[in-house]
């Protein structure tokens, strides 16, 4: 990310972190949230996926590891956004730019799992390195992730190594 992004991102944020400080009855805890995922949206780093349940392992599996879309695939927080904003709009004023960024991305991780595992809690995943957030990226996209020959060859590893 460079400087000029980071430091507009912050001020976004600042003026959301504004915003519900004066009105919060109108700027709720869930509004800022959704204002804050659309800010933060279609970003490299955004919903950086770290793990994979067993279950969606399985079904991609089913389908050679190619993506379908409609099929119930998500992603889940590990530690769920609206506490992450929560956190983030609770101090009198606005975090420094670089604890928002170190913050969020900390906090905007995420596994990959199957429809309805992630009603209730988080669900049992096997975790796995992507510092860099290169595989499953939503860059530019604000729903779902990219999913081509990388993910496609990484999920066959991934599946071949779990017992």
């Amino acid at each position: 990310m460079t400087k000029e992004e980071s430091r507009t991102l912050h001020a976004l944020y600042a003026a959301v972190h504004r915003a519900h400080k004066d009105v919060p009855t109108v700027w709720t805890d869930h509004e800022c949230n959704r204002v804050l995922t659309a800010i933060m949206a279609a970003k490299p780093f955004s919903w950086r996926v770290v793990g994979i349940t067993p279950q969606a392992l399985r079904q991609f599996s089913d389908l050679a590891f190619r993506y379908k879309s409609k099929l119930g695939f998500t992603r889940v927080h590990i530690h769920p956004r609206i506490e992450t904003v929560r956190s983030l709009l609770a101090p009198e004023d606005p975090v420094p730019e670089s604890d928002f960024i170190d913050i969020w991305i900390k906090n905007d991780r995420t596994v990959i799992c199957s429809r309805g595992e992630n009603v209730a809690a988080l669900p049992e995943y096997i975790p796995f390195e992507n510092d860099d957030g290169a595989l499953f990226s939503c860059a530019g996209k604000l729903a779902g992730w990219h999913h081509k020959k990388q993910e496609i060859e990484f999920l066959k590893n991934l599946f071949q190594k779990t017992p």
